[in-house]
């Protein structure tokens, strides 16, 4: 039996209280809810019961939880598989010759500061792009946006720890090429 606009508009009023942040994820479990009752739903039993049956045995923040864990896991493969795009690699080996050829115009910089500068630009440009994003699109309560830029934060993020020229010199490779590889590495992520 299919539920009319009054009935999906209850079901979506006792899903709002709070527990669902994302309007996706909110939408999704609206419909979810909506199928299932449909299901159902007979001459016999009336849809209140069966919302109620539904809503009692159901955790709306372990639902999202799942939903939210899913998203990252699946943006953070999206984001590496899009990594290995020949135009990707191609722009960003261009993009890594200019700012290390900016970098070693200035050749009073120890690589130790080139560092910095590399990792502290990434980091503001990071921010910059994620919350000039999210405010201009209005799309912070988008669970798959939220998820994108908080897997491309914690990438970039980690990548500021575990990229250090002190901890990679056993590698053989110069200062110069390790700040290329770097670049390289932030240019990427970008």
């Amino acid at each position: 039996m299919k539920l009319s606009l009054s009935q999906i508009a209850q079901i979506e009023s006792s899903l709002s209280n709070g527990n669902i942040f994302y309007d996706d994820i909110k939408t999704e479990l609206v419909d979810h809810f909506a199928t299932e009752i449909e299901e159902k739903m007979d001459g016999s039993t009336s849809f209140d019961i069966l919302l109620q049956e539904k809503l009692n045995g159901f955790d709306q923040k372990k639902f999202q939880r799942t939903l939210l864990l899913q998203s990252h896991v699946g943006m953070l493969k999206t984001i590496f598989k899009k990594m290995l795009s020949f135009w990707l690699l191609f722009k960003v080996v261009v993009m890594t010759y200019i700012i290390g050829g900016i970098v070693n115009l200035f050749s009073t910089y120890t690589p130790e500061f080139a560092e910095q500068v590399l990792k502290t630009s990434s980091i503001l440009t990071f921010l910059v792009i994620a919350i000039v994003g999210l405010i201009r699109t209005r799309l912070l309560k988008n669970s798959q946006i939220v998820a994108a830029v908080n897997t491309l934060f914690m990438i970039g993020m980690l990548s500021q720890f575990v990229l250090q020229l002190d901890w990679l010199q056993w590698t053989g490779l110069s200062n110069q090429t390790l700040l290329y590889a770097f670049t390289f590495w932030f240019c990427l992520l970008l």
